[in-house]
This record gives structure tokens, sequence and C-alpha cells, in this order.
């Protein structure tokens, strides 16, 4: 858990008008000394808050992976979208693991329990958003899994 009276950053990657409401919301349970950054710009705005704060929220991995997407999908073809996350993650892991003094915690949603998704674009979201689950979890301390409102230490 995070410590409200220390310094953090919050980096905020929705970037969707359908969920201001909610990120309003967030943003008002928090302590007012909290900074917030918003945005798709996950190394850059990491770089910046590990200069500035003692710890650091990320929310969410997955909308953050979702916009990256999105933003390129017609640009690119599977391939070079696939070597581009790998590029931005190895990058996150890598700052991960030279800040082993930082407290970052990272939300993200799982999505690999159901059934797969018929469309490419659904199932190639769906397999990358697990690898990146993977690299990260291999970097923390701890993973956490909350379901329900409880909590599951699997790490």
């Amino acid at each position: 858990s995070l410590h409200r009276e220390k310094t953090t950053t919050v980096i905020g990657t929705a970037g969707l008008a359908e969920l201001e409401g909610r990120t309003a919301e967030l943003k008002a349970l928090r302590p007012d000394h909290w900074q917030h950054i918003e945005g798709n710009l996950l190394n850059e705005y990491m770089d910046k808050a590990l200069r500035s704060s003692d710890q650091i929220l990320i929310d969410s991995v997955n909308q953050w992976l979702a916009n990256f997407l999105l933003e390129s999908w017609k640009k690119y073809d599977l391939q070079q979208q696939e070597a581009r996350i790998d590029l931005e993650v190895r990058k996150f892991a890598e700052t991960m693991q030279l800040h082993p003094q930082k407290r970052i915690v990272i939300v993200s949603s799982e999505i690999g329990a159901g059934v797969t998704p018929s469309q490419e674009l659904s199932r190639f979201f769906r397999q990358l958003l697990g690898r990146i689950h993977i690299a990260i979890a291999k970097q923390a301390s701890s993973v956490v899994q909350v379901v329900a409102g409880i909590t599951l230490r699997i790490k």
C-alpha cells in the first residue's frame, strides 16, 4: 500500500473522456500534495516521478497498453507493434530494477481468464498484457491480486 504522507506521483493512463468523472473521484480521495500526470508516455513520466517522489502509483497498465495500441494500430503491423511494446516494457522493467528503494504500485486488470476474443486486436491485446504482467511481476518485490475487495498475495 501507499503511504498518504509521502510525496507521491500518480501516473494516470486512462485518456478517455468517459473516465474523466471516475478519475476526478479518485483524485479527490487522494491527499492534496500528491502529483497527478495523465497520458501515455509511461517511461517518460516514470523518469520524472522517480526524481520528484518517494512513491509512484501507475493506474493502469492495461489502459496504457490499450491507448498505446489504439493510437498506432493502423500505422504498424503486428510484428512492429509487438517490437515497440516490448521496447517500452523492457525500459520500464529496467527502470524498476534500477530503483528498488522506490515504492512503485502498479494497477492492472487480469483479462486472460475468459473466452479468447475473436477479433485480432483483442487477442493481440490480451496476449501482450499477459506478457507485460509477467515482465513486471518478475521485477516486483511483491504481487497482490485483488478480487471482490479481497487481497491475495501471489509473491
